[in-house]
Formats: structure tokens, sequence, C-alpha cells
């Protein structure tokens, strides 16, 4: 039987990680850096973004190029202790995607990935250091990742 500090471990990052894809979906991401400590790196299948600065940038992009309709959706959620104040978690991630406004019609997930997370706790809250992206499943929607530094 799980213990009562893991229970609440997986209570606390996954209602966190939920809150997240809300804000994705239904934000655009406007506020994801609030999630992230500033060192963070945020690796997809196509491209890498380090730094919280460059994790928003990618939200800002995406949001800037026009209407698109996102769902995150994930399952078999796990997490467990690292250290005192630092975890790590998986969990599979179904995200259906496309450009333009709702109602759009209905598919196969764009991906179903592994997706891994590593947190560390400030200030009494957990802050992702570490997210990866692996695909499982892809379908023909292409997925927005854009190369941050193609302009430089």
């Amino acid at each position: 039987m799980a213990d009562a500090n893991l229970l609440q471990l997986n209570a606390e990052l996954s209602l966190q990680l939920a809150d997240y894809w809300h804000e994705i979906d239904f934000n655009g991401g406007r506020d994801a850096s609030s999630y992230y400590v500033e060192e963070a790196e945020f690796h997809g299948q196509f491209a890498s973004y380090i730094g919280v600065a460059k994790i928003q940038q990618f939200y800002d992009w995406r949001r800037d190029r026009g209407e698109r309709l996102s769902v995150h959706g994930f399952t078999n959620f796990r997490a467990r202790f690292t250290g005192e104040d630092s975890a790590e978690a998986s969990n599979f991630l179904f995200l259906y995607a496309r450009d333009g406004v709702r109602p759009l019609p209905s598919h196969e997930p764009v991906t179903i990935s592994l997706a891994t997370d590593r947190y560390v706790r400030r200030d009494g809250r957990w802050l992702c250091t570490y997210r990866r992206f692996e695909h499982l499943f892809e379908s023909d929607v292409p997925v927005t990742n854009p190369d941050l530094d193609a302009d430089k």
C-alpha cells in the first residue's frame, strides 16, 4: 500500500499537470512559464527549448500563429519522490489539435506520447525542471515544433 506522502505527491502533481494543460488548451499558454523553474528543459519529439523564456516563447509563437484548438489529455499518471524536495512523474499524453476554431471534425490523436517530468519543490510549490515527450503514435496532422533559433 502506498504511504500518505506518496499519495499526496501523486494528487498534487496530477492536479497541477491538469491545471497546466488547461492553461495551454484554454488560455493559449499565456502563463505557461509560471509552471517551470528558470533553467527548465522542454524536449519535444522534434525540438527542444532550454530555459523558461524559450519555453514561453514557444507558446507565444504558437498562439501568434492564429486560432488553434487543442486538448491535452493524460492517463496512467505515476509520481515518485527522488529526494525530499524533488520528484519525477510519467504519464501517457494524448494530444488532439488542429488549426482553426471549434468545433472541428474529430480525429485520432495527433500524438500519443510517453511524457516524463521532473519537479522541485520551491516555496511550497512544485515546479517543473524537465519535460520530455517520446511519441509512441503519430497521426498525419503536423505538430507545432518551431526552431525558435532559426532567425539567428
